[in-house]
């Protein structure tokens, strides 16, 4: 997993590059969380809110807008139809793409030759969209021949530090909107014919998305010896190790563990971390199906 550590570590660098502060800011933000008090008022461990608008793109599958402090971000679906790969003709694909609005353009430009758009879409796809997450077998239409095409496309509109969970939680909530639909094969009926397909659109015949789990970053910082949760950019800057856990927000599981860039995560205070994650993981999928379901109910 080198490959998959040296993304994190570059993902961090990039982020951590957008917010840099003075001498003085970094020593006020250092004492105040050494008496567990942090600039905007939270806690260590409280979240800042988090705000959901589902369905904001009308011509995509499903979409989804998240607001949490200073972070927007927007993530669309789109399902298309296609042949799958001759590797694995049984199944479907999935491919995350990232990308930085233009009021970004000066942060990323000073993010040096680290390309942040490729290394935060290569990095969620590991955490995020693995065949331990996503049943690719299952958006197989007819093997060989067709099988649904998958595009996440997110757009970070500004960030406020903790990019990573945001996203991650931006994403379960598109997916889990995802209703793919109804397909139908017709076998050809002469020689030399190729098979059809018949798609019927309406939603309620339609499959949703196959997640087999609901995977959730949560990150961990330590800043000299207090852990945060939710960091801002500032805080992000002043940190001295990051570990992204991911849980399974279906069963509160953790599905793994992951370092950001090169500081030593004091292991000894790992337990007491990760019951954090899980239960801050949970507040989040709950938040979650609230809205969703408020949705449904067309409030």
């Amino acid at each position: 997993h080198f490959g998959l550590r040296s993304t994190a570590s570059a993902v961090l660098r990039a982020m951590q590059a957008v917010q840099r502060i003075s001498e003085a800011e970094r020593q006020f933000l250092l004492d105040g969380v050494a008496q567990g008090l942090r600039n905007d008022g939270r806690g260590c461990f409280d979240i800042r809110r988090v705000s959901f608008e589902v369905g904001p793109i009308p011509t995509a599958t499903s979409s989804c807008r998240l607001r949490a402090g200073e972070t927007d971000l927007l993530v669309g679906v789109k399902c298309d139809i296609s042949k799958p790969p001759h590797h694995r003709p049984d199944s479907g694909h999935i491919a995350i793409t990232v990308d930085f609005g233009a009021s970004m353009s000066p942060m990323t430009d000073s993010w040096n030759s680290e390309d942040p758009s490729r290394q935060l879409s290569t990095l969620l796809e590991a955490l995020c969209a693995g065949d331990d997450v996503i049943d690719r077998c299952a958006l197989c239409v007819a093997p060989g021949n067709f099988a649904w095409e998958v595009h996440v496309d997110v757009l970070v509109l500004t960030s406020g530090g903790n990019l990573l969970d945001s996203v991650s939680l931006a994403l379960c909530a598109a997916l889990a909107e995802t209703v793919l639909p109804k397909v139908e094969v017709v076998e050809a009926m002469e020689e030399g014919e190729q098979m059809q397909l018949t798609v019927d659109n309406r939603p309620e015949v339609g499959t949703s998305f196959p997640m087999k789990r609901m995977p959730l970053c949560v990150t961990v910082a330590q800043v000299q010896d207090r852990f945060l949760l939710d960091v801002t950019s500032e805080e992000e800057s002043c940190a001295d190790a990051m570990l992204c856990v991911v849980v399974d927000a279906k069963c509160g599981d953790v599905m793994g563990l992951h370092k950001l860039g090169r500081g030593l995560f004091d292991a000894a205070s790992l337990p007491a971390a990760l019951e954090r994650c899980r239960a801050t993981a949970a507040a989040l999928v709950q938040q979650l199906e609230r809205e969703l379901a408020l949705r449904k109910q067309g409030l």
